[in-house]
């Protein structure tokens, strides 16, 4: 009677480089898709926003009430200044390996 147990062969290391520290084998290759909808977001927003905005501007400055628009046209530039430096400061730049390091051998 045969043995019911199927073949197994027996287990291969998983890096069979001589070198320990560098791994042999092929890259893995993801699809990297992107979409970039954050410019037609801004667009959009800017012109909904900004189109009522400068209209109230405009209606102020022409019955004369310079200082509400030098203020109004403030926060304008206070709020978008620090929405973008916000933007910038968590925006992600990819990491470099250091090129000062010595390889280890």
């Amino acid at each position: 009677m045969p043995s019911q147990k199927p073949f197994v062969p027996p287990p291969e290391p998983l890096n069979k480089s001589t070198d320990p520290y560098k791994f042999q084998g092929i890259s893995y290759n993801h699809l990297e898709i992107e979409i970039n909808l954050k410019s037609l977001k801004t667009i959009v927003i800017a012109i909904l926003l900004g189109v009522p905005y400068l209209g109230l501007i405009h209606i102020l400055f022409s019955s004369g009430s310079q200082i509400i628009v030098a203020m109004m046209i403030a926060v304008a530039i206070f709020i978008g200044g620090g929405i973008g430096l916000l933007y910038y400061l968590n925006t992600e730049e990819p990491v470099k390996p250091p090129s000062h390091q010595n390889k280890r051998r």
